[in-house]
């Protein structure tokens, strides 16, 4: 069996499983995002005298939106290592038929330079 084969039936398992079973692999790393959401709101609030909820929720958008960018690289990455399209749009609970839609920079040639996301500038700043 191929190793695309191997990660349909393990996706398409995964899709199976109860929700409870499914949030038990990002629990902790949600603990974490929601954690640094509210530190960094705080820093928001004492320096621009924002109020809690829209410090929370600048800070819970910029990070969705890094996360956005994040799961397009992942996506880009898998399918350069071997790692199918349908695939790809199965662990991104996309339909296979629409893979295309949902990565469209899948479609731009595999290993040709595209253009900067938003996560190449968050990199950025931590080099």
């Amino acid at each position: 069996m191929s190793e695309n084969t191997d990660d349909r039936k393990a996706l398409e398992a995964l899709a199976g499983e109860p929700a409870a079973e499914q949030i038990a692999y990002y629990r902790k790393p949600f603990m974490v995002l929601w954690a640094a959401v509210q530190e960094a709101s705080s820093e928001l609030e004492e320096d621009y005298g924002l109020s809690a909820d829209l410090a929370q929720l600048w800070v819970a958008e910029r990070m969705r939106q890094v996360s956005d960018s994040l799961v397009d690289r992942l996506a880009e990455k898998a399918v350069a290592h071997g790692a199918s399209k349908s695939n790809v749009a199965r662990a991104a609970e996309a339909s296979p038929a629409n893979a295309m839609r949902r990565f469209p920079r899948l479609k731009e040639g595999g290993g040709a330079m595209q253009e900067r996301t938003l996560i190449d500038d968050v990199l950025d700043t931590l080099e």
